[in-house]
């Protein structure tokens, strides 16, 4: 990818909701004002969120959630979904959003979408947001990469590697040879999981055969070793 090239990122963490019922709205409210100060760190303006769907009305102000923002999470009494999001009011280049959809019957996510934007050219960074975004939520994979690799990927009902991955297992350069970084996440001094990179000294690129080849080598190599988990035993 050449630097004028525009940088389209996706960041995908699924996890289950270990409870009986949905976190409350402020809960929910708070979870994504955390991200949004990690995401600050990283280059991204803390007063740029809005509501998803308004543009006009702020998703923050100085101490948290706005009140708009926790009434969007607000559902009906006994729902078994509830989401919450914002964006900063620009859909295509330039447009960015992020939020959480919680489901008590079904995996819940966590999405993060970007296009455009410069600070995300270093894997670093990106991998910074992983590891906020697993803080928060209890993360048992994390997909990052272009949109259009999931089209790409080897396995249709396994998560892909695109850019890079998150597994909750601590992984060696012996068990994932061709990956070009392995981050270590830890909590509470101990390692939760490992970021698997699969290039570090560009932006993965979906029209580069090279990095195709080195995403779906990994993909391989990890259902090899029964590391790759299919979606439906999350």
């Amino acid at each position: 990818m050449n630097s004028h090239d525009v940088l389209d990122i996706e960041l995908r963490l699924t996890f289950r909701l270990n409870q009986s019922a949905l976190p409350s709205p402020s809960q929910q409210g708070d979870d994504v004002w955390r991200f949004a100060q990690r995401a600050e760190h990283v280059g991204f303006d803390l007063n740029q969120w809005f509501v998803m769907g308004d543009p006009d009305v702020p998703a923050f102000n100085i101490a948290g959630p706005s009140d708009a923002l926790i009434e969007t999470a607000s559902g009906e009494p006994g729902a078994s979904s509830s989401s919450t999001h914002v964006w900063n009011g620009l859909e295509g280049t330039g447009g960015a959003g992020f939020g959480a959809t919680y489901e008590l019957k079904w995996l819940s996510k966590f999405d993060f979408r970007a296009e455009g934007f410069d600070c995300l050219r270093s894997y670093e960074r990106v991998a910074e947001l992983v590891v906020g975004a697993l803080e928060i939520w209890p993360g048992a994979v994390v997909q990052v990469g272009p949109y259009a690799y999931s089209a790409t990927k080897v396995f249709p009902d396994r998560p892909g590697v695109g850019w890079m991955l998150y597994l909750p297992h601590t992984l060696t350069p012996a068990q994932v040879p061709e990956a070009r970084a392995l981050i270590p996440v830890m909590r509470d001094d101990k390692q939760q999981g490992t970021i698997i990179v699969s290039v570090t000294d560009e932006v993965f690129d979906v029209n580069n055969r090279d990095h195709l080849k080195v995403a779906n080598d990994i993909e391989i190599r990890l259902a090899d070793q029964d590391l790759l988990p299919r979606f439906v035993d999350l």
